[in-house]
């Protein structure tokens, strides 16, 4: 079997890690593949939303251990590689948390633009506790958390329970099991009604605004004025006032 899986129906690429006997560990195999799938998805342009999911119970266990990472080529990817992709994707990517997630697992579950978790997953930035101080790790994450939230994370480094992760903001939701998929498709179904450069306008925008703090928050707006004019304006507003969906909301 591949080490992830791709699928594309109604407008959602759904990427499945694959490798549930390696607790899907980012394997060079699995970071190509996955890497793969995030491009293939980004070039379709009938993809609106991807969501990123797993196979077995757990969802990544992060860095591969057992990988001799001495002996990788010029060409090797990282986690961080995956990281940056899902940042720079204009097309949103929603985090199905269907296991646990550990280490730069649980970083790769943060990094999804929306997470949703079963409530059974327990999610951990566990590093220091096999002796690693994860700086790049930190890097990527500084931004997106509190200082008390990331001191816990990083520091006490435990394996928590889902609800404990969304408290922290490493994720969106914790809900049952049996209420994920009903969960995620809520939020497909509400991306799916946004246009696409205005999804992808507006999450750059934060993500200047957020990694950058209010300076560069109020330069960038002043830079980057609100407009009316552009042709999706003009069709959402046309659908608003016509009663209808927009023409980038998928039809059946």
């Amino acid at each position: 079997s591949t080490p992830t899986t791709y699928e594309v129906a109604r407008g959602v690429a759904t990427i499945t890690l694959n490798s549930p006997e390696n607790r899907n560990a980012f394997s060079q195999a699995l970071l190509q593949s996955l890497m793969a799938d995030l491009q293939a998805a980004l070039g379709d342009g009938t993809v609106r939303v991807v969501v990123l999911t797993n196979a077995g119970t757990t969802f990544s266990a992060g860095a591969d251990l057992k990988e001799d990472h001495r002996s990788l080529g010029p060409g090797a990817l990282t986690f961080g590689d995956i990281v940056a992709a899902i940042d720079a994707s204009p097309k949103p990517v929603v985090g199905r948390i269907a296991g646990h997630a550990a280490g730069g697992g649980a970083v790769l579950a943060a990094a999804c633009d929306i997470a949703v978790a079963a409530d059974t997953a327990r999610i951990g930035i566990t590093e220091v506790r096999l002796g690693i101080a994860p700086v790049p790790v930190a890097a990527m994450m500084a931004h997106r958390l509190g200082r008390r939230q990331l001191f816990e994370a990083f520091l006490a480094a435990d394996m928590m329970p889902a609800a404990r992760a969304v408290e922290l903001g490493l994720l969106n939701v914790a809900v049952p099991a049996d209420k994920l998929d009903a969960t995620v498709a809520h939020y497909v179904d509400a991306l799916v009604k946004g246009a696409p450069e205005a999804l992808g306008t507006t999450k750059a925008a934060l993500q200047a605004m957020v990694d950058g703090g209010v300076p560069a928050a109020r330069a960038y707006a002043a830079g980057n004025p609100v407009s009316f004019r552009g042709a999706e304006a003009a069709e959402g507003v046309a659908a608003f006032l016509a009663k209808r969906s927009p023409a980038w909301v998928p039809q059946d």
